[in-house]
């Protein structure tokens, strides 16, 4: 943020991508925010996520786990 702050209070141009200034870098916005996060999901879901989801409910049975 200072060297944005700087570059910004002596007139440099700051380029849009790799900006210091982190909220303003446009590269890693797209790094961080450009994908699509329910194809994410499906990818998981389908790769682990329910048996991980199955192996936290435990065996319950039919019922749940609820029977006494």
């Amino acid at each position: 943020m200072r060297t944005a702050m700087a570059a910004q209070l002596e007139g440099k141009p700051i380029p849009p991508d790799r900006n210091p200034n982190q909220w303003a870098d446009r590269t890693k916005s797209q790094i961080q925010f450009g994908y699509d996060v329910y194809v994410e999901v499906e990818q998981w879901w389908a790769a682990s996520g329910h048996e991980r989801i199955k192996a936290l409910a435990g065996d319950g049975g039919a019922d749940g786990g609820r029977a006494g």
